[in-house]
């Protein structure tokens, strides 16, 4: 028997592309515009893209250098290219509008009436009214002194005032729009007739409530549902409730991303070319645990289903945390967020389970692509965001029970890293605070595993225990101020206020006394806590006498490595005493002379002479 050929090794130091990321290669490349152009037939492909593919393609290369790009696009791609490029919120932004005003005016006329004709019509109403004012010469007369230049209709019923400064500039040529009307007129007259006749019976803001709801619709299709709709992707629920159950990718249709029509899966021409924004494929080119997931599928329906499921599941977040789809930097740090907490619900879903007991059933244990398969992906983010909602939670319980938070004036007693790390969890979409890391870092990045989670836990608890054990020194709420009175807020810290009283029981004095040191005992401490350089010099058993204080101030319900963290800081900073609480020496010159009240003279009593 002949002996079958063996397929040529492959080199050690290259490393296989995935099925998926494979796909998304192509189909990154296929968004530049010079890949469209070059193509056999142009035309063909660039129009097969769907809307927001367009919108991707003319963003990243910029609109004003993809004329040739946008020239072979249809009305229904333009018009989704609209919706993401010219809104802010609810209402139309005048500079965008006019930068797509300049680029529509330099296509073919005969591309220009298509493209009016198949938009919106209360958006291209919209289009007329921000840039110019439209006179009927059967009900009224053109002004003498118009804003800008007068364009005469073909059919002469109209006269058309076209302003200067459409979006922002009041130099700038009322061309594009004169080019517009010019060529929609050309094309299909009766139609410009009909459009002029109806802007003129709609208020602005009417048409622009209008257009604002067509559009909406079309965002919903694409994943940007409503505000409130959206937020339901950052609804906590029990992470632990979270089964890999029933097949999700490859049995249940999903939405086209162009149009809103409900295709099947299994109709997706293998091997076709995903496309997707740069910022959503980069991180899929890491090794975090969903792109390992998702490197492992290998059928084509279940990678189409996939990055379906991913798209519209990052159009969703950018809906609810209210970032337009052409803010770049935000879109960029919200992406990155996004495949970090699903980076976290993988790895925990696919995490160790503890060992069972002796005869119990052992719990098998998954692998990342099992969780891709099998639980659908809004409900696999929701996982990620539980997890890290439970680190804000421990935050936000240590906040509500802060015996100092009524300190009026109000103190933040904190120490810097701790409240650090309080600002970076506690807030409305967590970070993880860098300063954490090994070694540590400036700045701050979106938690990505079960270790940041653990590591911030413990921060907490640190900070904690700091407060815990600075009520158990004997430092009341009511004795902050008093003692700091006449320092700045930002330094009176937890530390602070801890080695005061640390210094106060090495002077003898009780748990139950809490004020300002005098300048005299500072002299006094000195002796105890520093030498001539200026180092700490604990003898044993001034040493022994402060960790006895402090194991005394610590309730026995604190974590014992919390207890022993905030121990080490603050007897690691007893020196020099200048560090705690010093009331301030007052001169001579300062203090007010106190004078003997003057018995009252009478009318004719004289001053008295002093001997």
């Amino acid at each position: 028997m002949a002996k079958r050929a063996q397929p040529p090794s492959t080199p050690s130091n290259v490393i296989s592309l995935s099925a998926y990321r494979a796909q998304l290669g192509p189909g990154k490349r296929l968004r530049r515009a010079d890949e469209l152009l070059g193509a056999a037939d142009p035309a063909a492909a660039i129009a097969a893209l769907p809307g927001d593919e367009l919108y991707y393609v003319l963003h990243e290369a910029g609109l004003t250098e993809s004329v040739d790009v946008l020239a072979h696009a249809t009305a229904a791609q333009v018009q989704v290219a609209l919706d993401f490029d010219v809104w802010d919120g609810d209402r139309v932004s005048a500079p965008r509008l006019g930068v797509w005003l300049d680029v529509l005016a330099e296509a073919p006329p005969e591309k220009i009436a298509a493209w009016l004709a198949g938009l919106d019509v209360e958006l291209v109403g919209l289009l007329l009214t921000r840039g110019a004012r439209i006179f009927d010469l059967s009900q009224e007369e053109p002004p003498d002194e118009p804003e800008g230049q007068l364009f005469p209709t073909p059919d002469r019923l109209f006269v058309i005032d076209v302003r200067p400064g459409v979006h922002g500039s009041p130099d700038e040529a009322p061309g594009p729009v004169a080019r517009l009307l010019d060529a929609l007129y050309r094309h299909d007259a009766d139609f410009a007739r009909r459009l002029l006749i109806g802007v003129r019976s709609e208020l602005p803001s009417e048409l622009e409530e209008t257009s604002f709801r067509w559009r909406s619709g079309r965002m919903a299709d694409l994943g940007f549902v409503d505000y409130y709709d959206a937020l339901e992707i950052y609804r906590e629920l029990d992470p632990a409730a979270v089964r890999v159950g029933e097949p999700i990718l490859g049995a249940t249709p999903r939405r086209a991303r162009g149009g809103g029509k409900t295709v099947n899966s299994d109709a997706v021409a293998p091997g076709a070319a995903l496309r997707a924004p740069v910022a959503l494929i980069e991180p899929l080119g890491g090794g975090g645990p969903f792109a390992r997931a998702a490197s492992a599928l290998t059928h084509d329906t279940e990678i189409a289903d996939l990055h379906a499921a991913l798209v519209g599941l990052c159009n969703r977040v950018l809906a609810a945390d209210r970032v337009a789809p052409h803010d770049d930097d935000l879109v960029r740090e919200l992406l990155a967020r996004l495949h970090a907490t699903l980076d976290l619900a993988v790895e925990w879903m696919t995490r160790p389970q503890p060992q069972p007991p002796s005869g119990a059933r052992a719990e098998v244990r998954l692998e990342g692509v099992d969780v891709v398969r099998s639980v659908p992906l809004p409900r696999l983010f929701r996982v990620g965001v539980s997890l890290i909602g439970k680190v804000r939670g421990l935050a936000q319980a240590l906040r509500r029970g802060d015996p100092y938070a009524r300190l009026q004036p109000a103190f933040d007693l904190h120490e810097p890293e701790d409240a650090a790390v309080m600002a970076a969890v506690d807030r409305l979409r967590p970070v993880y605070p860098r300063l954490l890391d090994k070694p540590p870092a400036g700045g701050e990045r979106p938690f990505g595993s079960l270790a940041d989670l653990a590591r911030a836990a413990a921060a907490i608890e640190r900070a904690g225990a700091a407060l815990a054990m600075l009520h158990g020194l004997g430092v009341r709420a009511e004795d902050v101020a008093p003692a700091c009175a006449g320092m700045e807020p930002e330094l009176v810290d937890a530390g602070v206020l801890a080695r005061t009283a640390i210094g106060l029981r090495l002077l003898g004095e009780t748990a139950t006394s809490f004020r300002a040191l005098d300048p005299a005992e500072v002299e006094k401490l000195n002796k105890f806590l520093v030498n001539r350089t200026n180092k700490l010099i604990l003898k044993e058993k001034t040493s022994a006498f402060v960790s006895s204080v402090l194991a005394a101030a610590a309730p026995a319900a604190l974590a014992r490595a919390g207890v022993a963290a905030v121990c080490a800081r603050w007897m690691a900073s007893l020196a020099p005493p200048e560090r705690m609480i010093v009331r301030r020496a007052e001169t001579p010159a300062a203090r007010p002379i106190a004078r003997p009240r003057s018995p009252r003279r009478g009318p004719r009593q004289g001053r008295r002479r002093r001997n």
